[in-house]
């Protein structure tokens, strides 16, 4: 199945729709962690790939790592869920 990157950024409330967040802010979690991706990731059964020493490429910089899974709809849509998925894990 075809993979595609999940970054950080494109999940975290913090960040502009500039810098790369693709998500609605509303949808959005506050700086979300590698881990929390993978996670997420993993409870929706997107098999995700962990790739650490990765930088953003608009922040090449930071070495923010990334998260590979499974296009099982649009990437918006995949990344929404993560974030949803996340906001539900760190309720509990």
């Amino acid at each position: 199945m075809k993979k595609i990157v999940i970054w950080p950024v494109n999940i975290d409330a913090t960040k502009s729709r500039r810098e790369g967040r693709i998500t609605p802010k509303k949808f959005s979690v506050k700086s979300p962690k590698l881990r929390e991706i993978q996670e997420a990731a993993k409870k929706l059964g997107l098999n995700p790939v962990l790739e650490e020493e990765k930088s953003y490429p608009k922040s090449w910089w930071e070495r923010s790592g990334r998260v590979l899974v499974d296009k099982k709809s649009r990437k918006s849509e995949i990344a929404k869920d993560i974030a949803s998925k996340i906001k539900e894990m760190r309720t509990r």
